[in-house]
């Protein structure tokens, strides 16, 4: 993957090089959206459970990626060194760089309609629930969806009752679809009422929003937190949010990781508990920018670190990752607020 930045940074010397290949388009999106895609299809086909959890993962893992993807990334080897990407997910990025398609994703929506694969844009339907309905009910589309909620079929379904019906019927009816952007004033108070539910809760000792939102920026595609905290926290926090609001729709769960959609504002949140000493270099990994991030790598790295969302490691061993300013000190450089990292 590329490394580098587009200032002059304590001496590093960028080439023109390095400018040409800042600026080619990143793929990371693109790949993160057709694992996705990937996962979500086998869930509705059944496949294995495994191998479901590994596209998501890795799709995850590479939207995260604090290097872009470009085209000229077509080493497997390099491209194997992002966690969660194996032989199979490295070669089908390949594919997708080189042609614009992956032929495993052609085969997995020629198996489905397109209409069935669309009802995965509605609020509080995952694909196991799109499953239920187009096996159990033989509901192939949005409009279909919409006339047995509105009649009460698909409450015969194990796991839709009134509650979610009618959510169901609010989200088609007002036209709601799972991804938009928010402005900041209308995120800000569930960003507030969020770290108050997370500082509330035992063992928990830190929670602050990360992201965009922590950059400052007038506008949102979701919202990103981190915490200290334990396994055991992260449970209580589920069981809070859950109680907190009512209407949302959960995407994930467990000891490290909490995410969730909330409605009628469609907005995403990402809950991720780290432990202390990976807190300051998490903070720095999830606030971003994307490009803030390459500069910071390629410092690491010129001076002979590895440094990622757990700590800043020089062979093997831990450095630093507490703090932020911790991890800027190591590396000799300024810390910047937040909202300067561009």
């Amino acid at each position: 993957m590329y490394r580098s930045c587009t200032k002059l940074v304590q001496g590093l010397h960028i080439t023109p090089k390095d400018h040409y290949y800042f600026s080619m388009k990143s793929y990371n999106e693109d790949l993160y959206l057709a694992f996705t895609e990937i996962a979500d299809l086998m869930s509705i086909l059944d496949e294995n459970s495994f191998r479901i959890r590994a596209y998501y993962e890795a799709a995850r893992r590479i939207k995260e990626y604090h290097e872009p993807i470009t085209k000229r990334d077509t080493d497997k080897c390099k491209l194997m060194d992002i966690p969660r990407v194996g032989q199979a997910i490295a070669e089908k990025i390949i594919q997708y760089l080189k042609t614009g398609k992956i032929d495993y994703l052609e085969t997995l929506r020629r198996q489905i309609q397109k209409p069935v694969r669309d009802m995965l844009k509605i609020p509080h339907l995952g694909p196991r629930r799109v499953r239920d309905l187009y096996l159990n009910l033989n509901i192939k589309s949005a409009k279909n969806l919409l006339q047995a909620a509105k009649t009460g079929r698909i409450t015969e379904l194990r796991g839709f009752g009134e509650k979610l019906t009618k959510q169901i019927v609010d989200a088609l009816t007002t036209g709601q679809e799972k991804k938009t952007r928010h402005s900041r004033a209308k995120i800000t108070p569930i960003a507030k009422q969020l770290i108050k539910i997370l500082t509330n809760i035992r063992g928990v000792k830190r929670a602050e929003p990360a992201g965009s939102f922590r950059r400052n920026a007038r506008d949102l595609g979701d919202l990103d937190i981190l915490v200290v905290g334990s396994a055991h926290a992260a449970f209580k926090a589920e069981a809070e949010i859950k109680r907190a609001f009512p209407n949302l729709t959960m995407l994930a769960s467990g000891e490290t990781k909490v995410a969730f959609v909330i409605f009628p504002e469609n907005l995403q949140v990402d809950i991720r508990f780290v432990p202390p000493e990976s807190y300051g270099a998490a903070l720095l990994y999830f606030t971003g920018s994307k490009e803030y991030n390459v500069m910071m790598r390629k410092v690491a790295i010129s001076k002979g670190y590895l440094l990622n969302e757990y700590g800043l490691f020089k062979n093997g061993e831990y450095i630093a990752g507490r703090t932020e300013q911790e991890v800027c000190d190591k590396l000799k450089l300024p810390y910047k607020k937040p909202v300067d990292r561009k």
